[in-house]
């Protein structure tokens, strides 16, 4: 045909996107859009065009009809596809933009588009479908699910057709009225750059059929023509009507090939429905057969090669397929066809080509071919040159059985045997092609800066073609990129396919990292005498250092490769020099300059200058002194001395491998103790971190467990990317931190952690020096250590845990990571995750015992700085090891499960951790839902099963291994709906009885058949956590149906978890509608107008579902929020405020992650709250506000990210209305949401409440008293963080704080800038203004409670009355300290607030017991279930070997030295410990106390216990009381209450709750529990209530005397005999009374405890303070030193100061310490005082601290230990005599407190008072 060009076209240099975009914009009148990668990008530029302005306000960018396209984003594919449907059938022309799972919802409403021919082009970038793994890349697999649709489908080669096919497309779907969907390849050609000639709107105009058109618009419905669409239609008619559309269908091909015509006459492009292209001499005798950019692979291949045997057949109109069409361009000739498939079909005879084609030759009657169908390229797997000839090497096989058939190309199939071996590589480029390889690293702008390189080479010379394709890891910005460029002068560049190996003629590496570690072949695509470009410090080395750094920092594969292929090698430091110029980490415009000037692709002076103008024009915005800096930059980076050619010596043609290097290399590998992890990490995920996962063959992947798509766990922390392009890490400075963990709970990667150590530990670090360690605090933390360790290999230096560091100066600071390694840092990180896990011994649902947990998800690929990810890591933290997570599509199924990198692991001492599955974006909420009800039908089912096994053996039973299982059975019962990890723990228990029973062939058991049923469910012992988690576009958008039905049903009991990055972060950042108001993201480039979806607000309407808003910020509201939500029977919903990369974060980006969650919180833009249904049974608020108070505008917000600033920049009358709007918005909902939080009281408002309770909590146990108070005080409204309230609202009313401790005595952060006030002010307080302040912290501390006094002094002095006196709840007293001064405050606080005392109704959950049959155990048996008791606290029994009285004879108060030998028994012990005995009431008294109180039981009665008390045995009651219960302790109130719920006599149970009475019984009686049930034996509780009321026996921990170097195997124990008075009489305690009758060969229960002091180092000066039996530890440090000495240990000074009453009656230890005083005088010293020896005067220790020297010389010039000793009066008074003697020093007053508190806040000092 003869074509006719009219002009010259356009030609511009872009992706395939643009170029579709560029078409179907001035084509249609609306797109309805959902991003989905690799099709957002065509959304996203219609968005931007369709609001961008010119300067005159109009649309810049419009249709044919002279208007911007009308782009709406829906909230899912499924929208779009209805919203489509609904424009068409209006009489628009409407298209839209999918791929993949986007394009499979769009089905059903295809088949009615097509159903109802209706006009349209879908555009789609073909993906892989999710099957067995999500994979976001190219391939066929969406667009054959389509073809049954009725949808007309058109297949686009190359970039230039994608704008061609869009074209021709919709003027086809206009001509037939059926529907056109028209697909690219998916990256492979949607993001391929490229030159391409444009078609402009006057062509488009011509080829327009208007009166299609006019015809479509003439269907529309319309109440002007009315008509009826979308009937039911029944059997007789419907098949008729289906039949009915075939002509149109039929007239297709006719009408497509015409458009083809129309559209060559005009532009010059002649396209064909089936392609043919033969480049022989002759007739071919075999044809390939292909769609996509496979055919250009083809044709170039086939050029190059000039077969005469091969041609291809391309196939551009896919459906209707034309039978006829195909065989006419198939020549005669052709006996045997190939047919590519970028599809599987699993099942299937083939692939849909393979199916076609065999089906039209047959209908064609060309039988006689042979078809041979193969698959490629799924997930974009790449196809080449190499690859094609493997085809027709295959199907030229003479021997017809011996071709392979179906066959797999790119593949190493040595399973099925299907794939095709590849040959060498076959490049059909011409030799005046340049292609050139980029390796960047995530987010250093290397791919953008190749992007800008392509336009500008594109826009300058337009006698060149520039290619351009990128590779991005799955890592986000933290991953590599791999960048593949092509030039040639030449109008078109037809090569869809990556850069051969050693065919590239220049090669950057920007990250010598890279090329160091050997992580990427860097030098594969190098060709010989190609060019190398390395970025690396190194090249900022003297000249002389250079090639020797070069030699021992880069691999040696790389330096034999450019040594055997003459490879030309650059290098330059782009770090240092952006550095230089203020362009910290800008190392982009640096290395374009190297690429221009090394790689000659156009002159490099033409090159600079426009780059200078590329410049200009991007940041003239920002100003001229950031375009100065970048010019200046670019001139120093072209320099010859900048840019640096390294001479390859002949010498690194033989470079290799040392073993020492291999080692290093193979380090990671080292660290695998697990056999199956080790092979999978080597098998499978280091060939694909090193990108040679292509060559892996499949049968690997079923050797290691894959099918399906399974993965295994914790194989992110085998990676060691150093993902850190800051080249920063942070550096502890132990003096500084309070130990808050704060900065460990925001760190994203689970790098920085804080470890419980012991002192050996430390010490055994690889580097100790760096392994710095401190005292842990802590009462459950005594003897042990706290560090906190860095892994540098991981860390991103983010800076995130600096931010959050609450310390002023800050506990954290950046340093740089290589001085971290070359310290060794990263060996000791490993020597630290390889100790024992110790998370067990504290509290892990407050924040700081959360992170001593070992984070189960760890090391993700997400971005440095992500706020996602903290979230994930604390519920892991928290529920890891019960926990099922199901994850919606987005960036966290990226970051959390990209192949083979799994961040999720699992606990190493439990083998347990998170299970995570995903299975696609839409679905996650009814995923998860589906997980839980089947998991909890099963979970029935065990319970079921769990019964009848109770229910027939019996409790009673005596069956050995059975019984025991049966008991813990029935134990599982009583608690499996408890959520916890106790559940879990059981069945660790009964998992070796099960397997006793079933596994090892036992054939004993008589209920087999029902264990083994109970034994198939046994994962459903535990009471699992299902999670249901996700980001806003899945939450907000596509999944919201799905997650309102899941959250709508009370009996739901999941957990969902949405971070809300506000925007579909994952796709680019696409707007979604958790996107703000006045945001200026993608699909909303004019600014957003609709202002947020407030989800968390609609789930509470439902009213039954637990809801919070919370925010890193709030890291204790974070943690009581997860742990409220799991813990909630019921469905749970969490909002999470994530900031992310696309919010374009200023000035440093995520780098300012944790500020810009505080600025969220703080400006009221994300609120914290929560809602809990349970408070409404409780007659409380079920809503908590947690951020009461704006504390700055939300401008100071905005003004912080760039996607509010974009829209000022862009359009500033907009974003200022959006913005004001925003601002109201924002207050409006504050107050709205203050009310919520008050309205539950009688109140008309806030102000009427009298009494304000303020808090200020570290860990949330203030906020939760405080709370807890205010809902018991009729006069308070609720409890507010001080944070919330400034100080001028407690002026002239009441206020009651609640503040605890935070480190060594801060206030906590949210009650810092409260104090702040009430120290600034100057004014005192209004007449009226009263206050009480309770306090919590730790005795054992120097800083006990001051914060709280801090609060107490200042209300004070601005002349606040004080109505009640300062309540203490002291944390070293276990359990009953805080409870016990909690309650003592509180009797005293409500009378002074003129309240009735609040109505305690007391709990008791009785122990599950059962009578036994038998009337009496022996003594044997009765013992054996007593030790199970002891054995389940931990302890041992161990032997008396010595009791000496220190004390004179008859003196009324006993010192004993109790030795017990130890050696034989399982109690080592350390320096400093000390020994806990567990006391036993004497079998006497407990007879006496049976036989007066209870006729129904006695001390002989057997019992069955359900495991109470670690005791699954029968036992007699007497047992019990003798040695379990604290039956002659002293009661409290609580056990009163309790008691006097079995008093049926109301005056009788008034008296006994009568808090005086009880008060009365102590002082006249010395009453006990014992005393109190005699005393109202008219309450008779029965017997499992009251095992349940009186308190367990607990231990008594003394401090151990001797030295475990000295005396390893016995222990001496220094005890004072306690004594109590009362009215009656004299009294022992129960310790007291069984020590006392202690003899030689007698034995007592006991179990080490850790020291609260921690031991000094032999080189320490130490001053020992102690009195009376407070020398027990000073004793321990002092033989110590006496046998490191003894042994020639040098040893330093050590004082001791001894106290006590009367030198001749309590001297302890006399005749030893005077004697090691005489013998080791040079470096021991004793000093004594005794109170009572002189009458009328009388000296205590503290007196001969404050005069003596060596008190000075030891503490401030040897900067020596304190260690303190005594009861509670000895800490103060010492204090002070410490001041008074640094005075004399020199000091002044302050100096010498402030060289006192130093002391004791760094460690150097350390108490133990009782």
């Amino acid at each position: 045909d003869q074509i006719i060009i009219k002009k010259v076209a356009e030609t511009i240099v872009v992706d395939g996107n643009w170029a579709v975009a560029h078409a179907s914009y001035r084509m249609n009148d609306v797109a309805y859009i959902f991003p989905i990668t690799p099709s957002s990008t065509m959304g996203e530029i219609a968005d931007e065009w369709s609001s961008t302005e010119d300067a005159d306000g109009k649309k810049k960018y419009v249709n044919l009809w002279d208007q911007e396209l009308k782009v709406v984003e829906m909230q899912s594919e499924g929208g779009a596809a209805g919203a489509l449907h609904g424009a068409l059938v209006s009489g628009s022309l409407a298209t839209t933009y999918t791929a993949s799972q986007g394009l499979l919802l769009f089905i059903p409403n295809l088949y009615k588009i097509a159903g109802e021919l209706l006009p349209t082009v879908i555009h789609v970038a073909a993906r892989a479908l999710a099957g067995q793994a999500l994979s976001i890349y190219g391939d066929h697999s969406d667009v054959m699910l389509a073809r049954s649709t009725g949808v007309a489908m058109v297949s686009s080669f190359t970039v230039q057709e994608a704008h061609d096919m869009a074209i021709i497309s919709q003027i086809a779907t206009l001509s037939s009225s059926v529907p056109f969907l028209h697909f690219m390849d998916g990256f492979r050609t949607s993001h391929e750059i490229n030159r391409i000639q444009l078609v402009g709107d006057e062509d488009l105009r011509e080829m327009m059929p208007w009166e299609k058109v006019e015809e479509h618009r003439q269907r529309a419905l319309s109440p002007m023509h009315p008509c009826q669409r979308g009937t039911a239609q029944s059997p007789d008619v419907f098949m008729q009507l289906v039949e009915s559309s075939n002509k149109h269908y039929q007239a297709v091909n006719a009408i497509f090939e015409k458009a083809l015509l129309d559209f060559a006459h005009i532009t010059g492009r002649k396209y064909r429905p089936f392609e043919y292209h033969y480049f022989g001499s002759t007739m071919p005798s075999i044809a390939i057969v292909t769609m996509g950019s496979s055919v250009e692979v083809v044709k170039e291949t086939l050029k190059y090669l000039q077969s005469e045997e091969v041609c291809v057949i391309g196939i551009r109109l896919f459906r209707p397929w034309s039978p006829n069409g195909f065989c006419s361009v198939l020549p005669p000739s052709v006996l045997r066809v190939a047919t590519l498939d970028r599809t599987k079909e699993s099942g299937s005879q083939g692939e849909p080509i393979y199916m076609d084609v065999c089906a039209s030759l047959i209908s064609c009657k060309r039988g006689g071919v042979y078809v041979a169908g193969g698959r490629y390229g799924l997930g974009s797997k790449d196809f080449t040159p190499s690859i094609v000839t493997a085809v027709i090497q295959n199907i030229m096989i003479e021997n017809e059985e011996k071709i392979q058939h179906p066959f797999t190309v790119g593949i190493n199939d040595d399973v099925t045997h299907l794939s095709l071996p590849l040959g060498k590589i076959v490049n059909p480029l011409n030799d005046d092609v340049t292609e050139c390889v980029f390796y960047g690293f995530g987010g250093d702008g290397t791919v953008g800066a190749n992007k800008e390189s392509a336009k500008i080479i594109g826009d300058y010379r337009q006698d060149m073609c520039v290619q351009a394709y990128f590779e991005y890891d799955a890592k986000k910005s933290s991953g590599y990129t791999l960048s593949h460029m092509r030039f040639a002068h030449a109008q078109t560049l037809s090569a869809p396919y990556k850069i051969q190996d050693m065919q590239a003629d220049f090669v950057a590496c920007h990250n010598e990292s890279y090329a160091e570690a050997n992580k990427f072949d860097v030098l594969r695509y190098a060709k010989s005498g190609g060019i190398f470009f390395l970025n690396t410090k190194i090249a900022s080395l003297p000249p002389e250092q250079r090639l020797r750094a070069l030699e021992e920092n880069l691999s040696p594969s790389i330096l034999k490769t450019l040594a055997l292929r003459k490879v030309k090698f650059y290098i330059t430091d782009a770090g240092s020099l952006a550095k230089a110029y203020g362009l910290k980490g800008k190392i982009n415009m640096i290395c374009m300059a190297a690429f221009f000037r090394l790689s000659g692709v156009i002159p490099f002076d033409e090159a600079i200058l426009l780059l200078k103008s590329s410049i200009t024009k991007t940041y003239s915005y920002r100003g001229e002194d950031v375009v100065r800096k970048n010019h200046e930059l670019l001139d120093a980076a072209c320099s010859e001395e900048r840019l640096i050619a390294v001479d390859v010596p002949s010498r690194w043609k033989r470079a290799h491998l040392t073993e020492k290097r291999r080692a290093y290399l193979n380090r990671h590998i080292a660290l695998i103790d697990d056999a199956k992890t080790k092979k999978f990490v080597q098998e499978i995920a280091e060939p694909v971190s090193h990108l040679e996962g292509d060559s892996i063959p499949v049968s690997l992947f079923l050797q290691n467990a894959m099918l399906g798509g399974n993965m295994i766990t914790g194989t992110s922390k085998f990676e060691k990317r150093r993902p850190n392009s800051s080249g920063l890490v942070p550096k502890w400075n132990e003096n500084s931190c309070t130990q808050c963990n704060q900065c460990v709970a925001v760190c994203p990667h689970a790098v920085i952690r804080p470890f419980i150590v012991t002192r050996d530990e430390a010490d055994g670090a690889p580097h100790p020096n760096l392994f710095t360690s401190v005292k842990a605090l802590g009462s459950e933390l005594a003897g042990k250590r706290y560090t906190l360790q860095i892994s540098p290999l991981d860390c991103t230096g983010c800076n995130a845990c600096v931010e959050a560091c609450p310390e002023s100066p800050k506990a954290l600071q950046m340093q740089d990571v290589e001085d971290v390694l070359a310290g060794g840092g990263d060996e000791n990180w490993n020597y630290a995750v390889s100790l024992p896990e110790r998370g067990d011994l504290v509290d892990k649902y407050s924040l700081k015992g959360s992170q001593f947990q070992t984070p189960l998800m760890e090391f993700s690929g997400a971005c440095s700085g992500c706020g996602e990810t903290p979230y994930f890591k604390m519920i892991t933290q928290l529920f890891g090891e019960r926990m099922i997570i199901a994850n919606a599509t987005g960036c966290s199924t990226i970051w959390g499960g990209s192949f083979p990198s799994n961040p999720y692991t699992i606990s190493k001492k439990s083998g347990r951790g998170p299970a995570w599955a995903n299975s696609l974006f839409e679905d996650n909420a009814e995923y998860g839902f589906g997980m839980f009800s089947s998991m909890k039908h099963r979970r029935e089912r065990l319970a079921a099963n769990v019964r009848d096994m109770v229910r027939e053996v019996g409790l009673y039973s005596n069956l050995g291994d059975l019984s025991e299982l049966v008991s813990f059975l029935d134990e599982w019962l009583e608690m499996r709906n408890e959520k916890s990890d106790r559940c879990t723990l059981l069945f660790d228990k009964m998992k070796p009885l099960f397997q006793s029973l079933l596994l090892s062939g036992n054939n004993t058991c008589q209920n087999k058949a029902l264990l083994a049923r109970i034994w198939a469910d046994r994962d459903m012992f535990p009471k699992l956590s299902q999670w249901i988690v996700g980001g806003d576009g899945w939450a907000y958008d596509i999944g919201y149906g799905g997650l309102d039905h899941v959250e709508a049903f009370q009996s739901n009991d999941v957990n969902v978890l949405v971070v809300d990055t506000e925007m579909y972060s994952n796709t680019g950042g696409q707007s979604s509608k958790a996107t703000p108001i006045g945001a200026s993201v993608m699909f909303a480039k004019g600014g957003k107008s609709q202002k947020k979806k407030n989800i968390g607000s609609i789930f509470m309407t439902y009213e039954h579902c637990y809801v919070a808003s919370v925010c890193l910020s709030n890291q204790s509201q974070l943690v009581q929020a997860l742990v409220e939500a799991d813990h909630y029977d019921g469905p749970s919903f969490v909002v999470a405020y994530a900031p992310c990369i696309q919010q374009q974060v200023r000035p440093e980006g995520l780098n300012d992650m944790f500020d810009e969650c505080r600025f969220a919180v703080e400006s009221g833009y994300w609120p914290l709250y929560r809602y809990n249904p349970e408070l409404v049974a409780a007659g409380k608020n079920p809503f908590i506000l947690d951020s009461k108070r704006l504390r700055r505008d939300v401008t100071s917000f905005l003004q912080r990210e760039g996607r509010f600033l974009n829209l000022e920049k862009n359009h500033p009358q907009i974003a200022e209305e959006l913005h004001q709007q925003m601002n109201l918005d924002v207050k409006h909902r504050m107050e709205q949401m203050q009310k919520l939080a008050a309205d539950y009281k009688s109140f008309s408002s806030q102000d009427e409440a009298t009494v304000k309770v303020l808090f200020a909590s570290e860990t949330g146990t203030a906020e939760g008293l405080a709370r807890e108070f205010a809902d018991a005080c009729q006069l308070s409204h609720g409890a507010d963080a001080m944070a919330d309230i400034d100080v001028d609202e407690i002026n002239g009313t009441t206020t009651i704080f609640f503040v605890s401790t935070a480190g060594q005595g801060s206030m906590p952060r949210n009650g810092t800038e409260f104090l702040k006030q009430l120290n600034a002010r100057k004014k005192s307080f209004a007449e009226g203004t009263s206050f009480s302040v309770m306090g919590l912290g730790d005795s054992s501390y120097y800083f006990f409670l001051k914060a709280a006094k801090d609060i107490e002094e200042a209300m004070l002095k601005l002349g606040a009355k004080c109505i009640h006196s300062l309540g203490e709840g002291d944390d070293s007293c276990a359990d009953e300290g805080l409870a016990e001064g909690l309650h003592q405050w509180q009797q005293g606080i409500f009378p002074a607030l003129g309240l009735p005392k609040p109505e305690e109704v007391p709990h008791i959950t009785p122990v599950a017991l059962f009578f036994s049959k038998r009337v009496v155990l022996s003594e044997l048996e009765d013992n054996h279930a007593t030790e199970q008791y002891y054995k389940s606290i931990g302890t041992e029994e161990v032997r008396i070997s010595g009791v000496e009285h220190l004390s004179e004879e008859g003196h009324n108060r006993d010192f004993i030295a109790f030795t017990l030998q130890t050696g034989s028994k399982d109690l080592s012990y350390e320096l400093g410990d000390s020994l806990e005995i567990f006391p036993k009431n004497d079998e006497e008294d407990v007879g006496n106390f049976f036989r007066e109180y209870s006729t129904e039981w006695d001390e002989r009665t057997v019992i069955r216990l359900s495991h109470a008390f670690g005791v699954h045995d029968e036992i007699s009651v007497g047992a019990v009381f003798t040695n379990v219960l604290d039956i002659f302790g002293k009661p409290n109130m609580s056990f009163l209450q309790k008691l006097a719920t079995f008093e049926e006599d109301a005056e009788k149970r008034k008296v006994m709750l009568d808090p005086t009475n009880l008060g009365h019984l102590c002082q006249d009686k010395c009453a006990t529990y014992a005393d109190l049930l005699l005393l109202y034996k008219s309450a008779r509780p029965p017997l499992a209530a009251l095992l349940a009321m009186i308190p367990m026996m607990k231990g008594r921990a003394y401090s151990i005397t001797t030295s475990p170097s000295a005396s390893p195997d016995s222990v001496e124990l220094c005890i004072l005999i306690n004594i109590f008075w009362c009215k009656e009489g004299m009294r022992y305690g129960t310790a007291s009374n069984m020590l006392r009758k202690l003899k030689i060969g007698d034995t007592v229960f006991c179990r080490v405890k850790p020291g609260s002091m921690e031991p000094p180092k032999h080189d320490q000066s130490v001053i020992c303070v102690g009195i009376g039996s407070g020398v027990a530890p000073h004793m321990a440090l002092i033989r110590d030193r006496v046998f490191a000495s003894t042994n020639g240990v040098k040893v330093s000074p050590l004082s001791l100061y001894f106290g006590n009453r009367f030198e001749a009656r309590e001297f302890l230890y006399r005749s030893e310490l005077q004697q090691i005083a005489t013998k080791h005088g040079d470096w021991f010293t004793l000093h004594t005082a005794f109170s009572r020896d002189v009458i009328g005067k009388k000296t205590y220790v503290q007196d001969l601290v404050a005069v003596n020297n060596d008190i000075r010389e030891n503490l401030l010039r040897r900067k020596g230990l304190l260690y303190v000793c005594g009861n509670r009066n000895l800490p103060e008074p010492l204090r002070k005599s410490l001041v008074e003697s640094f005075e004399t020093n020199g000091k002044s007053r302050s100096e010498a407190i402030l060289a006192m508190e130093e002391m004791f806040t760094h460690g150097r000092a350390q108490q133990e008072v009782w």
